[in-house]
């Protein structure tokens, strides 16, 4: 997978940026590190860490180390994340990291866990990192409403409501997805994994994680035209994200 998202930097740090999306800016970032409860001084794994995003809006007290497996995601990461306190280094999340550090206060999994072929082995080394008592997010493009291909809008003009229509939900699934489809075949080729709920659940328990709370995350864009309370109503209903916290009990 690594090859697959080192092709796709360029269209992935100009989606991102240097502060973030859109959504990174105005609820995954502020709420990820609300749910975290990050105060004063401490010490952060960000796994799948991308770009490095989320460093570059922690305080500059906390101690943070990034990993992501792709090369070209780190090279952008150090351009662009000028804090102390800082490390960034390539490796596969979902299985070894480069640090004997076993007790940070933070881990976290930002819309990274779904890129994975082997989440369980991403969550596996979050346990294993984290001291006791210390906490995990994990945040997800929610697995019940968004799975791509297998879910989609509709509109019931009877009724005047927009829906979500959901093919499949409890099988796993590999999903290929063109990070730059206007490119045509010049557009890189990454992959989305989907699994229940379910078993994201098996997994922490697996490594003495304990959920301990999850709150789902809807837009708050607002629409204009005729359809635009329909639309608003599905976007307060039908929420985009999942966070899901644990903490370390072993």
């Amino acid at each position: 997978m690594k090859e697959t998202w080192d092709s796709s930097e360029r269209w992935y740090s100009g989606c991102v940026g240097e502060k973030g999306h859109y959504y990174h800016q105005t609820v995954v970032l502020p709420s990820t590190i609300r749910l975290l409860g990050i105060k004063g001084k401490g010490s952060l794994l960000d796994l799948g860490c991308g770009q490095g995003v989320l460093a570059r809006h922690l305080p500059e007290g906390i101690e943070y180390y990034g990993a992501d497996q792709s090369k070209a995601l780190i090279q952008s990461a150090k351009k662009l994340t000028r804090r102390p306190l800082t490390v960034f280094e390539v490796a596969d999340v979902c299985d070894q990291i480069p640090t004997e550090k076993k007790d940070f206060d933070w881990a976290c999994l930002i819309l990274s866990l779904q890129n994975m072929e082997n989440p369980n082995g991403a969550i596996a080394t979050a346990g294993r990192h984290i001291k006791k008592g210390g906490k995990l997010v994990i945040v997800l493009n929610h697995p019940c409403f968004r799975i791509p291909r297998q879910s989609s809008w509709g509109i019931d003009e009877a009724a005047k409501l927009q829906y979500r229509r959901m093919n499949s939900y409890m099988s796993p699934q590999k999903i290929p997805i063109q990070t730059n489809p206007g490119k045509g075949e010049q557009s890189a080729t990454t992959y989305s994994y989907h699994f229940p709920l379910s078993s994201y659940a098996a997994w922490l328990q697996k490594e003495g994680l304990q959920i301990v709370t999850m709150e789902e995350w809807c837009s708050d864009k607002k629409s204009e035209g005729s359809k635009a309370r329909m639309e608003d109503r599905a976007r307060r209903e039908i929420p985009l994200f999942l966070a899901l916290v644990a903490t370390q009990v072993k």
